[in-house]
């Protein structure tokens, strides 16, 4: 059954797809174009309500810059919908097709192009995985990356990613620097490469493939450094959160990765759970082996436990800590139980007080997974340690969701609503004037994930009816 707003592909229009992909990369229907036409959005219950049935008319797989210049000029011509997609690992829905029309799936144009200098250059369907491994022996490692990093693809993450592993030292992709350089592709009867650099990027970073085709990235590395693997436990809340908190802030510790686990999240996490007791809340740490030491003393001297060190190896190889932080957390709590959902949130320099008003709003509904950054330019907030993360919220109805994230607000909790697909309703920082003015220019025909970005206009014929209504609204 077809969605409002759906739009199909004649067959003509499918016979000049496959005479440009060949046969082998061109998926009509079935479980295939399902698959490319979905996303992670079922971490939330609210996206899997309201965008679990769209599905794409068709959904090509290109393997060079050349096919993909044919396939957007042909849908440009005919005024067909295109969803760009890389390995769909985001949670937004932003690879689902709100208006059916064609899926067009890059992870085949994942060439390295260029790997030296400190700089990473790559096709948008380079695997995260892929540049840290190439780049670790040559000096260099990524500043930051998600807890999907085996599958991820450089141009999804920095078209719906913010930060991850690493961010701790370096701060989020929006912080200046990170994001060296784009190259995007109009969508046009004759498509154009459009090069952005340096801080015109942020108008093409997060916007969901919305305002241009990434073609091309460009990354500025970090120097490689031999990351040791802690495992910190406490019966305690508050000597581990301080702990944290202290390690965090010390400029002296080498450090990617500061992840605070209340109790029970660790029993979600079946592969490890051997790595600690039962019962404890958790810190996950990736310290430099030079300071490992020193930290495992601090830890023992403040009334913790160490009970797993992981000690630096290449290449990287399970068991990997930072598999079970950021939204894996969340992925694992899924596995758990399927109620369990997530909120994305900024705190205060008050965050104690503001998680025991939390607990006490809203007893046993959630569960504190915390991230320790440099900086969250959502908030506004550079080049300071701040405490972010990733609550598990036990759903119950998006009400109460609702309830918890207008709470949130309320005592000066910042939130990132993930269970929207609309742009704007997802924690926008300063600036997104500049993206809708993107979009006018790379795609005026508005054919590029239409719906995504509200300010923008719909494509000719599109029944804005169509669109999903979130309670958020």
């Amino acid at each position: 059954m077809q969605t409002p707003g759906f739009t199909p592909l004649s067959s003509d229009l499918i016979a000049a797809l496959t005479a440009i992909v060949g046969t082998e990369q061109i998926t009509t229907g079935g479980p295939g174009l399902e698959t490319l036409s979905k996303d992670f959005y079922w971490y939330s219950p609210v996206l899997t309500d309201r965008i679990g049935d769209r599905v794409a008319a068709a959904a090509v797989k290109i393997t060079d810059l050349a096919q993909l210049r044919q396939v957007v000029s042909l849908a440009a011509a005919h005024h067909i919908p295109i969803t760009p997609r890389g390995a769909a690992t985001g949670n937004y829905g932003q690879s689902v097709p709100l208006y059916g029309g064609l899926v067009i799936d890059l992870s085949g144009m994942d060439k390295i192009i260029d790997l030296s200098d400190g700089v990473v250059t790559a096709e948008p369907g380079a695997r995260l995985s892929t540049i840290e491994n190439q780049a670790r022996p040559l000096g260099w490692e990524l500043r930051c990356y998600p807890s999907t990093w085996v599958k991820s693809t450089i141009a999804g993450f920095v078209g719906g990613g913010s930060g991850g592993i690493g961010s701790i030292t370096h701060g989020g992709l929006r912080e200046p620097g990170t994001i060296k350089r784009f190259k995007i592709l109009t969508v046009e009867a004759e498509p154009k490469i459009i090069t952005l650099e340096e801080a015109e990027t942020m108008r093409v970073f997060h916007a969901y493939g919305t305002n241009g085709i990434i073609i091309e990235v460009q990354l500025r590395l970090a120097p490689a450094r031999p990351w040791q693997q802690l495992v910190v436990a406490g019966l305690e809340w508050d000597p581990l959160l301080d702990f944290a908190a202290e390690i965090a802030g010390d400029a002296d510790v080498g450090k990617r990765l500061v992840s605070v686990l209340e109790n029970p999240i660790g029993s979600f996490f079946a592969p490890i759970k051997r790595f600690y007791p039962t019962g404890h809340h958790l810190i996950f740490l990736e310290v430099d082996e030079a300071n490992a030491d020193a930290v495992v003393a601090r830890a023992e001297a403040a009334g913790l436990t160490v009970p797993k060190r992981i000690p630096y190896h290449f290449p990287r190889k399970p068991p990997m800590l930072s598999d079970y932080t950021w939204n894996h957390t969340t992925l694992w709590a899924l596995k758990t139980d399927p109620k369990w959902t997530y909120v994305q949130s900024g705190f205060g320099d008050n965050y104690r007080e503001q998680f025991k008003l939390l607990h006490a709003k809203f007893p046993g509904e959630l569960l504190f997974h915390l991230e320790f950054t440099r900086g969250n330019a959502k908030m506004g907030v550079h080049n300071v340690i701040a405490c972010g993360g990733i609550p598990l919220v036990h759903f119950k109805s998006e009400a109460r969701l609702r309830e918890i994230i207008e709470y949130c607000t309320e005592i000066g909790v910042f939130t990132a609503n993930p269970h929207t697909c609309f742009i704007e309703e997802g924690g926008r920082d300063l600036g997104y004037d500049v993206q809708v003015s993107l979009k006018a220019e790379a795609d005026p025909h508005s054919l590029l994930n239409p719906g995504k970005m509200k300010a923008a206009p719909l494509p000719a014929g599109a029944d804005p009816a169509a669109l999903p209504r979130f309670l958020f609204t």
